[in-house]
């Protein structure tokens, strides 16, 4: 235990606190590797409608050109084409624009300004077919030398065969999808370290929640056990976990109580017999050397052993189904029988003393769940107290009735009664009334019922019935016998 504890302290104080090992930074990573992922995968998406869109009103620039030049160069001829070449080359730029009419065999016949334009090898052009032409349309994107961006050609077989062939460069759409990509690139930074900050924060927010715990079970491990975790609206489950760990406190807080309450008990219980005890072997030591007083001494040890060998064995038997760790062997027992047989066991001692015991049991077979010898032990304990507290000629009744979904024992007896101030205390452990005080026992039995009851999910109660007391047990009915 020793060392466990050392580890604890050693987990839970470590000097090297890393940042970067808590749960809080990790689901951090995660929400930002999420969010950025998904940002990266709009941008794509978008960039790629972007480019696309842009590709196509240039390819419909184009070809609506070359649908023009067609037309202009059937009604018109060579000359008419070339001026209008050099016109629109001189409207739209020269540099970002040219247009040339070749033959089959690629003699230039008609161009606009070619200065900043080189030889164009359209052998990687892919053909399509021009419904509106009705003739073969090459469409490609070339990267020329001496350009720093992309030229989209289209190449149209004119009525004659010859070839109309118009260039224009992307620099416009090139350049608009780099300033999209810059804007991108640091609006997805400045998003990062906003959604980073974000991130924390939730991670955080979420985290609190584990992080009262943490410092409560810090406050419990300074023998601070009254301390508990505040509720609040971090979710079901934050809350969920809190609720358990305070009531896991108040099983503790209780239990300890319960521990210093026993270790107290024992301290004053055991006291009387040892001492009782030590005192009869120190009399027989110096006062005596009979024999038989020896013996006499000796039976009275005996006895006074017995007993505390039975109060030991009572408030471990207590301890151990408060606790849980019984282990009860639950299995379906009929109630009536165990009332009947208790009743049959004290007949003689209530006989003795003129006490009458009286029945009224159910027909039927009256089931509830639990373990035969703890229920006859309960029931034993109760009859037995009734007695001790009857006098002669007085009256003992057992009952077994059905209670809605529970199972309802009472044993009600015409005694002394009990005084209302003790009745709230009747089941603590080693309570003894005032009346009860001249009459044998430990005060353990009514505990050990209490323990046996609950431990079966039932309750047990006491009240005065002038003349004398009753005890009400309620346990759950099992509906039918296996």
């Amino acid at each position: 235990m020793k060392k466990k504890s050392k580890d604890f302290k050693k987990i839970k104080f470590r000097p090297g606190y890393n940042f970067f090992h808590t749960a809080t930074f990790r689901l951090t990573l995660w929400y930002l590797g999420v969010f950025s992922l998904l940002s990266i995968a709009v941008f794509a998406v978008v960039y790629v409608f972007l480019a696309a869109h842009l590709y196509d009103n240039t390819d419909r620039e184009i070809m609506d050109t070359a649908n023009e030049f067609s037309t202009l160069y059937r009604e018109h001829g060579v000359k008419a084409l070339e001026s209008e070449f050099i016109r629109e080359a001189s409207s739209r730029g020269t540099k970002r624009v040219f247009f040339e009419l070749v033959s089959l065999n690629g003699k230039l016949l008609a161009a606009s300004d070619l200065h900043h334009w080189k030889k164009i090898n359209l052998k990687c052009a892919k053909v399509f077919k021009n419904e509106n032409l009705k003739n073969t349309l090459c469409l490609c994107t070339l990267v020329l030398p001496g350009h720093h961006h992309k030229t989209r050609v289209v190449a149209v077989s004119a009525f004659d065969g010859n070839i109309i062939r118009i260039g224009i460069t992307l620099k416009g759409d090139e350049l608009l999808l780099e300033r999209y990509r810059e804007t991108f690139g640091t609006a997805l930074l400045i998003m990062i370290v906003c959604g980073g900050l974000i991130g924390w924060l939730m991670a955080r927010k979420a985290m609190s929640g584990i992080k009262r715990i943490t410092q409560t079970a810090i406050r419990i491990g300074k023998h601070d056990f009254g301390q508990r975790v505040e509720l609040t609206g971090e979710g079901e489950e934050i809350s969920a976990l809190a609720h358990a760990f305070n009531e896991m406190l108040e099983q503790i807080e209780s239990l300890m109580e319960e521990l210093h309450e026993i270790t107290d008990n024992i301290a004053h219980e055991l006291r009387t017999p040892i001492t009782r005890i030590r005192g009869m072997a120190e009399t027989m030591l110096k006062y005596t050397e009979n024999i038989d007083e020896y013996m006499e001494m000796a039976a009275l040890v005996i006895e006074a052993s017995d007993d505390l060998i039975e109060m030991i064995g009572t408030m471990l038997e207590i301890a151990r189904t408060d606790s849980g760790a019984a282990g009860f062997a639950l299995k379906p027992v009929n109630i009536q029988e165990i009332v009947e047989e208790a009743a049959d066991l004290f007949l003689p001692a209530a006989e003795d003393k003129k006490i009458k015991i009286t029945m009224n049991l159910l027909p039927e077979h009256v089931v509830v769940n639990g373990e035969r010898s703890k229920l006859q032990r309960v029931v034993a304990n109760l009859i037995d107290n009734a007695i001790k507290y009857t006098p002669s000629g007085g009256k003992i009744s057992l009952s077994v009735n059905i209670a809605g979904k529970n199972v309802k024992i009472e044993i009600r007896d015409t005694g002394k009664g009990m005084e209302e101030k003790d009745i709230p205390k009747i089941f603590d452990r080693f309570y003894r009334c005032d009346k009860s005080r001249s009459e044998p026992g430990n005060g353990l039995g009514l505990s050990l019922a209490l323990s046996i009851v609950r431990a079966l999910g039932g309750s047990i109660s006491a009240k005065n019935t002038y003349p004398g007391a009753s005890f009400t047990i309620f346990l759950p009915q099992k509906r039918r016998l296996i």
